[in-house]
């Protein structure tokens, strides 16, 4: 854990170099947790995650909630804006004595910019701010969208998590609603194989040996204030700003997942971005050719072998490599000579005196975004995108997550839960 005097500097640091620009939130002394919502064009959906905030069992210390009301340069519609407000404030009446909310308006923002990124970035920055000005950089900020509700002991669970010393962020387990009455069969249809997606890929990544195999989900995180500063604050994408955000954070260290609650993310339709629940959702109800399709798990068995022999690359000179590649798959060896990754290398190297250290360092170069170039890379000439559903099964053998025989995608995603949910991470 951070010394007091350590973490407040760089608190101080961060805010001083990311100035508020869309005010800061009232002092109230003894906040323990501010949760961050944006809220664009959120009414449908607001109340039910208020409600469901409202509703949680009572934790130790007082809880912030923090809406973002956010708007582009091109939403000129001032009643609108109005409307919105009222539906908020609406929403956030009647809370429990230890609970508030405020409500922070962004609007006129840059189109560039303008996305879930920025909105969050906007809140958990005046969140930073207030744990600074109540002498607190340990304060813990939650990630949460405007659609997903939570379970009643989330904010209990979080403070009984980042109470052990040397934590300094989470994921927060995550299950999509898979059936019911409220989204037509196909919505429910679509979200179990997305979320069944998500599951074998982290699985994967994890069982190939990739050192930080985590879910990115921006509805689910949960950090200290020094840590998200120390992390540079939340990117201001329009889209995939959980994922950019985390691949910062989680080397720092002290980050793992909290898996004794769950937040329930809606399967809704969305047009916003271009990937995420509401995008894979679109795309399966439009009849989008990848849709139900992940990754081969080849590729991740590529990636398996490489990763248990990527420490002979310390004593390998910079002439061999090629030579040294021979002994790796076809795929994995034509994505290390065709990508530029042994110049990279050679960096890495210089600044390494031992082998320890070259470990260390490895995977600060073939980080997640390496990952994702080299799937992409072996599946547009390798392979073929495969039903989710025949990898996940196959992983699952390889896993041993379990010995029945599961004849649905349901299912399979029922005992995937069960098997992360029992075997959470953490990296030190």
């Amino acid at each position: 854990m951070i010394p007091y005097k350590q973490a407040y500097k760089m608190l101080e640091k961060y805010l001083s170099r990311h100035p508020l620009q869309h005010g800061e939130l009232g002092s109230s002394m003894n906040t323990a947790v501010v949760v961050v919502i944006p809220a664009y064009k959120e009414e449908d959906y607001l109340a039910a995650t208020l409600n469901s905030l409202k509703n949680c069992e009572q934790p130790k210390g007082n809880i912030r909630l923090v809406i973002v009301l956010n708007s582009s340069i091109d939403d000129e519609n001032q009643e609108v804006e109005m409307r919105q407000k009222e539906l908020a404030q609406k929403a956030a009446a009647d809370t429990p004595s230890w609970l508030s909310v405020d409500i922070l308006e962004a609007r006129r923002l840059p189109k560039k910019h303008f996305g879930a990124g920025l909105a969050r970035r906007i809140g958990m920055d005046a969140a930073a701010d207030l744990f600074y000005r109540e002498n607190n950089p340990d304060g813990i900020i939650v990630a949460l969208d405007a659609d997903t509700t939570v379970e009643r002991t989330y904010f209990k669970a979080i403070e009984e998590w980042f109470s052990v010393p040397g934590r300094s962020g989470a994921n927060i387990f995550f299950e999509h609603p898979i059936e019911g009455e409220e989204y037509p069969a196909a919505i429910y249809e679509a979200i179990i194989k997305y979320e069944l997606h998500l599951r074998y890929m982290k699985l994967a990544h994890s069982y190939a040996g990739f050192l930080y195999p985590f879910h990115s989900m921006g509805s689910a995180m949960a950090m200290r204030a020094v840590s998200y500063a120390r992390a540079g604050g939340m990117p201001r994408k329009q889209a995939g700003e959980d994922f950019y955000f985390l691949q910062k954070f989680i080397p720092l260290g002290g980050f793992g997942e909290l898996n004794n609650c769950t937040v329930f993310p809606s399967p809704r339709l969305s047009d916003r971005v271009i990937f995420g629940t509401g995008a894979a959702i679109t795309a399966h109800l439009g009849g989008s050719d990848l849709a139900g399709l992940t990754y081969n798990i080849q590729a991740f068995e590529d990636l398996k072998q490489f990763f248990e022999v990527k420490g002979e690359l310390f004593e390998v000179a910079a002439d061999a490599y090629e030579s040294w590649t021979y002994k790796l798959t076809g795929p994995m060896r034509s994505f290390l000579l065709n990508s530029g990754f042994f110049d990279e290398l050679e960096v890495i190297k210089r600044d390494c005196a031992t082998r320890a250290g070259f470990d260390k360092r490895f995977f600060e170069l073939f980080n997640a975004f390496k990952v994702v170039k080299y799937l992409n890379y072996s599946h547009g000439y390798f392979y073929e995108r495969t039903p989710v559903f025949d990898m996940a099964i196959e992983l699952s053998d390889r896993l041993g997550i379990t010995d029945e025989e599961l004849l649905s995608e349901k299912e399979l995603l029922l005992s995937y839960r069960k098997y992360e949910r029992e075997n959470p991470l953490f990296v030190n």
